[in-house]
Parts: C-alpha cells; sequence; structure tokens
C-alpha cells in the first residue's frame, strides 16, 4: 500500500512540473515482433521502436531498467511495477473452434463427474496466421485430458503445405467429487450416510473419481479416514452376499426354470462366481452371483 501512495504522490509531482510521467505495467500482448512506444503508451505523442522480439519467441521478458532507459533517451519519464516486464505473443489465428472442441473432449471425459467448464484460455505458440477453414487436424492427446495445463498442436494449410501450430491451453473448470463424511472400513459399502458430494478445482487427476451414481453400488477396498477424496483406485464391488448367507439359485432345464435354496461358502459381488453347498449337505456348485441374494447355477 505505501509503494502505490509513493507512486502516486511521484506522478503527481511530475505532472506538477508539466512533465509526463508513464508506468509500465508487468505484461504485454504483442501481435508484431517490432514494439513500437504507441503500443505500450498509448497517449505519447513521440513514436519511436521501443525493442524487436525474436521472430520465434511468445514469451520474451526484458528488464524494466532497460526499457526505462530507452524511454528516458526519447525525453519520456517512465516508472515500472516491476523489475521484469513480460511480452506474450497474441493469438494470431481462428481459435474458437479449437477451444470449443477441446471443451468437448473434456466434457465427453468427465461426464458422469458433472465437469464445470468456466474457461479455456489458449497461447500460441507457432506465429502462424490461420483461419478456420485451413485447420486440418487437432492433435489432443487422451493423456491430456488428465491436466489442466499443458501444449498440443494443430495442423493448418498454410500456402499450399500443412503446417504444425503448437499451442498451450489453460482449462479453468470444476468437477465433482465424493469425499468420505466419516471413516469407512474396508469392504463397507460408500453411502450418503458416510459421504458426501462435493465440487472441487480440476487439477491433475492422477486417477478417475468415483462417481455419484455409484454410492451404494461400490465399497472402499481398506479402511480409508473421514475427509478423503474417493478415487476409483480405492474401491471394489459392493459385497452383496457374505459366506453363510442363503441364496436363491436358479437354473433353467429344457425351457422350465427351477429355483433352490444354497449356503454361500464365501462373500461375493455380483458377477463373481463363487462355490455354495446344499443346506444340510456337503455337495458343492458353482454359482454366478447375480444380484443381493441371487445366482445362478453355472
Amino acid at each position: 500500500m505505501f509503494k502505490k501512495i509513493l507512486g502516486f504522490l511521484l506522478i503527481f509531482a511530475v505532472c506538477l512540473n508539466g512533465l509526463e510521467y508513464f508506468i509500465l505495467e508487468e505484461e504485454y500482448h504483442f501481435k508484431e515482433n517490432k514494439i513500437y512506444a504507441k503500443e505500450i503508451f498509448p497517449q505519447i505523442t513521440n513514436d519511436f521502436l521501443v525493442l524487436e522480439i525474436p521472430k520465434n519467441s511468445s514469451n520474451y521478458q526484458i528488464k524494466s531498467s532497460q526499457l526505462i532507459t530507452l524511454f528516458e533517451k526519447e525525453g519520456v519519464q517512465v516508472g515500472a511495477k516491476s523489475a521484469v516486464v513480460t511480452f506474450k505473443r497474441g493469438i494470431k489465428g481462428d481459435v474458437e473452434g479449437i477451444k470449443k472442441y477441446i471443451a468437448g473432449l473434456f466434457l465427453q471425459e468427465y461426464k458422469k463427474n458433472n465437469i464445470k467448464i468456466r474457461k479455456i484460455d489458449l497461447e500460441q505458440i507457432t506465429p502462424i496466421d490461420f483461419n478456420a477453414q485451413s485447420v486440418r487436424e487437432i492433435d489432443f492427446h487422451p493423456k491430456l485430458l488428465k491436466r489442466k495445463e499443458g501444449t498440443f498442436e494443430i495442423v493448418v494449410e498454410d500456402k499450399g503445405r500443412n503446417r504444425k501450430v503448437f499451442f498451450k491451453y489453460n482449462v479453468d473448470a470444476t468437477l465433482e467429487g465424493i469425499i468420505t463424511a466419516s471413516e469407512i472400513s474396508g469392504g463397507q459399502t460408500i453411502t450418503y450416510q458416510n459421504a458426501r458430494i462435493v465440487e472441487i478445482p480440476f487439477d491433475k487427476v492422477g486417477s478417475d473419481l468415483m462417481q455419484q451414481g455409484e454410492l451404494g453400488k461400490v465399497a472402499v477396498r481398506s479402511y480409508t479416514p473421514e475427509n478423503v477424496l474417493v478415487t476409483k483406485d480405492r474401491l471394489i464391488a459392493k459385497r452383496v452376499v457374505k459366506k453363510g448367507d442363503k441364496i436363491i439359485v436358479s437354473v433353467q432345464e429344457e425351457g422350465v426354470i427351477l429355483e433352490f435354496i444354497l449356503e454361500a461358502l464365501k462373500n461375493a459381488a455380483i458377477g463373481d462366481v463363487i462355490k455354495a453347498k446344499a443346506l444340510g449337505g456337503k455337495k458343492t456348485y458353482e454359482v454366478k452371483i447375480i444380484d443381493e441374494g441371487r445366482g445362478e447355477l453355472q
């Protein structure tokens, strides 16, 4: 706050002496490699070349003191907000279609996690002008869908030949996740009673998140403390049969469905094939579990 007040007082003092005083921002965007004074300070009366940015540079930094010296040689009094000024290359191509394409990929990937995309920022690295009609391919690798920022490329037609144009991207979004509301024992089902739905910032996703539609249908693999974001690698199928449970087993014989009761010899989830024995007997059968307390003879 003190620095800001001091800066305003300095500008005020200079203005009283009839001189113009300008402040360099921390960041500027450019399209052409030659940067002129009026692009930095539009109010300036004397326009002149300030610097020339290398053609292949999309993010160029220069010490504020160097720029101040250049302006002072032209009789312009300049201050700075930071020790370094950054010049970033502005978008040269038509990117709205590319943004929509990338948004569609993220929406599809995280549909079941109710992703909400606030915005997608693109920074064009390769200095080529292009329009939507010249885009031939967008190479956005699936692994990039696990990251909020990264680099990808597109192929555009430029003067009769295909050229690669590289971009940096940044996705500002949120995802719906499941957090444990209490401690959960290994093998225990995750439900609305022991977990809650939260909205989390989209960041680097190392493992797929549990989805709301899985509540009541899956269990945790091992003990899970309170306030843990649940990912798919922590989950196992919900046990619908326990060792010793009586299960109704069906079998089809000549178009007739027969049902009888067996005793499960181990815990099981839907889709598991387990051994079950006849009540009061020793003979065992292989049974595929199809629902809670029900199975099919194999």
